[in-house]
């Protein structure tokens, strides 16, 4: 597993926060795949949960899958996303945990999290909150998820050995851990390669 220095973590953290500065502005020429509805759909969200969503936030999808179809998410339970950019798919799970239910999404952008705080009002959602994640430790207790979802973000984290450990920190006992991501496929890249590919 790549182990870049504290230097070069630094740097890909601070590429990471700046790109997402801009997708916090637009999604225009930001994503090789869908994004917005369309990204939605070809990613098979069921037609009615999207239909949940107003069109100004639905737009702001910029995921590469639908984690939360990985297992029934029902009322009552508590949701964290990790990585949630502009808060669709956190606003989509307090959605579907219903009131008596809570959504959590953590980024280290605050401007992904100032938008998505912008889709929270947007969409009417009460039970659904935003919060700027400062380093790997989750401010959380242990066992307090019973989902943690992730879309599109452990492939750009450095520590990512880190990211899980956290993860299965705060989900309950029997609790599911979804994940959808990109993946490398072919040779592994050295060092070097992998830094100035990061985007890629």
């Amino acid at each position: 597993m790549l182990k870049p220095s504290a230097e070069v973590t630094q740097k890909i953290t601070s590429v990471v926060k700046r790109k997402y500065k801009n997708v916090a502005e637009s999604l225009t020429h930001q994503f090789q795949y869908p994004t917005g509805k369309e990204g939605l759909q070809g990613a098979q969200y069921p037609a009615e949960l999207i239909e949940l969503l107003p069109d100004d936030v639905a737009k702001w999808y910029c995921g590469v899958g639908n984690p939360l179809s990985l297992s029934d998410i029902l009322p009552g339970e508590h949701v964290l996303d990790l990585g949630c950019g502009a808060g669709v798919d956190t606003i989509l799970a307090a959605k579907l945990v219903e009131p008596s239910g809570t959504s959590v999404g953590v980024d280290i952008s605050e401007e992904m999290i100032q938008r998505a705080q912008s889709n929270k009002e947007l969409s009417k959602t009460a039970n659904v909150s935003f919060q700027v994640l400062e380093d790997t430790a989750l401010p959380f207790d242990d066992a307090q998820f019973d989902v943690v979802t992730t879309n599109a973000m452990l492939n750009l984290v450095v520590d990512k050995a880190g990211v899980l450990k956290e993860a299965y920190r705060v989900l309950k006992k029997g609790g599911r851990l979804h994940v959808s991501d990109q993946i490398l496929v072919g040779a592994a890249m050295c060092s070097e390669q992998a830094v100035d590919c990061w985007f890629k």
